[in-house]
């Protein structure tokens, strides 16, 4: 068995409260009985409950990476406070008494080998696809968006300005259509642009938002169309790998897809320099993202975890990582700029000072340089509208009542409040933080007044990262 600190445990909660919790059944003194097996693979116990039985709980390090977590409560998150209490109680209290593993471990676990052992098989095997029924899905979303293309002229024709009551009906009844049609993204999307309406904003940036929508909306529909007809006259059907034009069409990317198609990078080091987890209304979701910074490729990253609300609670919620991340296999999507990636196993290590000597080297230090590069990148259509930077500032300060940061040739980048009201911390720094250090940003474009400023998401300096957003 690893040996276990309270971060790694911690990571593996599937929210703050359970970690709480957990801790309170270790002060509380509820665990009644503690063991594990002489090669550390197994810890077990029993906690006491509600009511006469106690409940038996077990943590089974057999693959390091992936522990499995059992336990006879009723709790449907795992690991529950109970499993997490008895990892808390190891790091208090361990070694435990060794015993022998309880026979349904024994069960379980010659279970878990039979279904890996298949998984292996599954995954040397390559991949059988129904030509048939691909060729049907993919002419099925060439007639969505043929609907969503009349829908978006519609629109178009009569203004932003006229989009009234009755009018938004009918794009939430086309959103709810499009379901049918395989075209998840657009779907949400389109959902999106209705919610524009609900929100209590200002008119400018009403129609600031409506249009921004919209574009996006009419480019995906446009190279859409011609992505789905020219892969439709390919033999194989194969799909984009390059691009992020299958994902915005509502394709969920699978494992095995991306394997096949080399998007993997093996024994990856990952140190996260930003996260945060917001409730996005109009797709009832909560996303936790965490932006991440690759040691060996020195490329900057990012991961989502979606939860619906109505699930919320039973699924883990992704959390702010202060260790190096190491992964045997960093699956990385296809895209434009920042990509997505994935990763399943993991453990995690100290952050050592050449780590920070390696984020020193792949920070930019020539802002002109960057802004060249990014005003390029939101050219293209389906590139992120908010491209993530790290750069090197030699000094950073207030000018004319606007928080900047200037390169050693004295160019400077404004900085601006984006989803989170980061720029209210900078006041409160220390003003050796001022100088000769990194920050990790978020540029945007502002279409009201055609300005391209940054967000600032954390800051780095004498070893120490700073996370300026939550």
């Amino acid at each position: 068995m690893k040996s276990l600190t309270e971060a790694y445990i911690n990571s593996l909660a599937p929210n703050a409260n359970a970690i709480k919790n957990g801790w309170g059944l270790v002060k509380k003194g509820k665990f009644q009985k503690l063991a594990q097996t002489s090669d550390e693979t197994l810890l077990f116990g029993e906690c006491a409950g509600s009511g006469k039985t106690p409940y038996y709980t077990s943590a089974d390090f057999m693959n390091e990476e992936s522990p499995v977590f059992r336990c006879t409560c009723p709790s449907r998150q795992f690991p529950c406070k109970h499993s997490l209490g008895l990892l808390y109680s190891f790091l208090e209290k361990g070694p435990f008494p060794e015993e022998d593993p309880p026979q349904d471990v024994i069960e379980k676990r010659a279970k878990i080998e039979k279904r890996n052992e298949t998984k292996k098989e599954k995954a040397t095997t390559p991949r059988k696809i129904n030509k048939s029924a691909l060729k049907k899905k993919l002419e099925a979303q060439q007639k969505g968006l043929d609907i969503l293309d009349v829908l978006i002229q519609r629109i178009t024709r009569s203004g932003i300005a006229a989009v009234d009551v009755k009018l938004l009906k009918e794009i939430e009844q086309t959103a709810k259509e499009l379901g049918n049609y395989y075209l998840k993204e657009l779907q949400q999307t389109l959902r999106e642009f209705t919610y524009i309406w609900k929100e209590k904003v200002d008119e400018q940036t009403l129609y600031n938002e409506a249009f921004s929508q919209l574009t996006s909306l009419y480019t995906v529909c446009k190279k859409g169309k011609k992505h789905l007809s020219e892969r439709l006259q390919r033999e194989d059907l194969h799909p984009d790998t390059t691009t992020s034009i299958e994902e915005k069409l509502g394709h969920a990317w699978q494992l095995s897809e991306l394997r096949e198609c080399s998007r993997t990078e093996r024994d990856a080091e990952l140190l996260q320099l930003s996260f945060s987890c917001r409730l996005q209304p109009a797709r009832k979701e909560y996303i936790d993202e965490g932006i991440w910074v690759s040691l060996n490729e020195k490329q900057l990253y990012y991961t989502k975890n979606y939860r619906p609300v109505r699930a919320a609670k039973m699924m883990k919620a992704e959390d702010s990582i202060s260790a190096v991340l190491q992964t045997n296999e960093l699956v990385i999507y296809p895209g434009e700029g920042n990509l997505r990636v994935r990763f399943d196993d993991y453990q995690l290590r100290e952050v050592k000072k050449d780590d920070w000597n390696k984020l020193e080297l792949m920070a930019e230090t020539d802002f002109a340089m960057v802004i060249k590069k990014v005003k390029q990148q939101l050219k293209d259509p389906l590139h992120n509208k908010h491209p993530l930077s790290l750069l090197h500032y030699k000094q950073m300060g207030v000018v004319n009542g606007t928080w900047n940061i200037e390169d050693e040739n004295g160019q400077r980048i404004t900085l601006s409040h984006g989803e989170h009201a980061s720029l209210n911390t900078l006041s409160l720094l220390q003003s050796t933080l001022r100088e000769n250090g990194m920050m990790l940003v978020q540029f945007q474009h502002d279409l009201a007044t055609g300005k391209l400023t940054a967000q600032p998401l954390s800051l780095i300096r004498n070893e120490k990262l700073i996370r300026l957003a939550i």
